[in-house]
């Protein structure tokens, strides 16, 4: 392995294990009592900063014209719903369940494709879907006697891969290719901190305050290691490595979830669980993974 390769592996493994930190951070403010819309604000404004550094450290232009604004705007709109629908499931299900369920998006992609995009079904895909339904209702304990889940929650978690999945499918159509990727995630996040702070004041006549230290502290990182960090290594990953190993690298996210969840938020942990969670990762891995010669 060459050494351009092996940075592409570490970039690629610290995105995935730092994204799957979502809930650590952001679980804990929700406990609090802060709303999501406020704790997205803060996680966006964070995690901008974090990349505005990065971006003024490398002497990139910040300049973009009104048609990009448009393009970013739409893209931010994708981005804050499935940030707010990933939130909204925290409510209902253990963070390793929804973080699975929010990992669907490669699965939601494919059936987009074929609804609406002319897109072909394939036994690949077919066995895809297939695969991810039945590990959802693993996750949910639909084969169990003592079925006991809750339907809102796997319906946010659901809607949160639908979105980033449009997030993923309109991002390439954009014509926006000139654009450094940081560049354009800083935007994403900027102009959706921006949205997120008018909707507060409108709705609910502010945003909130940070009540306490700890509860800033987890806002700092929450911004600057699942969002700034984690978006600036798959950056840097893809410019070294495949995009399909960088895929399939990210299905350490689910799984960091899952550890952190059953270690440090008390979350329950069963033989359905994990089967449910590694039939969502085969699934997205059958879909992700091309041998050469074949699509």
């Amino acid at each position: 392995m060459t050494n351009k390769e092996t940075r592409g592996y570490i970039n690629g493994i610290i995105s995935g294990i730092s994204f799957g930190l979502i809930p650590l951070f952001s679980i804990p403010v929700i406990a609090e009592g802060m709303g999501n819309v406020s704790i997205l604000f803060y996680r966006f404004l964070f995690g901008s900063a974090g990349m505005l550094i990065l971006l003024l450290y490398r002497k990139t232009s910040l300049r973009v014209n009104w048609g990009d604004i448009a393009r970013i705007s739409l893209l931010s709109v994708f981005y804050n719903g499935t940030a707010l629908a990933t939130l909204e499931c925290y409510h209902y299900l253990s963070s390793g369940v929804a973080t699975a369920l929010v990992y669907t998006d490669p699965i939601w992609c494919a059936i987009i494709g074929l609804l609406f995009m002319g897109d072909k079904l394939s036994g690949k895909i077919a066995v895809s879907i297939f695969t991810a339904s039945l590990g959802v209702m693993m996750l949910t304990d639909v084969f169990s006697e003592t079925a006991c889940f809750s339907a809102v929650g796997v319906t946010w978690g659901l809607l949160s891969g639908l979105s980033y999945a449009l997030y993923l499918i309109f991002l390439p159509r954009m014509r926006m290719k000139d654009m450094p990727s940081l560049k354009l995630t800083f935007y994403v996040f900027f102009l959706g901190m921006i949205y997120l702070g008018l909707f507060d004041i409108v709705a609910e006549g502010g945003i909130e305050p940070v009540r306490n230290a700890t509860t800033c502290i987890n806002l700092i990182l929450l911004g600057l290691i699942p969002t700034a960090l984690s978006n600036i290594c798959v950056t840097m990953s893809l410019k070294l490595i495949d995009s399909t190993i960088v895929a399939i690298l990210g299905a350490l996210e689910p799984l960091t979830a899952m550890v952190i969840g059953v270690l440090f938020l008390n979350d329950p942990f069963g033989t359905d669980t994990l089967m449910g969670a590694l039939l969502i990762l085969a699934a997205v891995g059958i879909l992700t993974v091309r041998k050469k010669g074949l699509r």
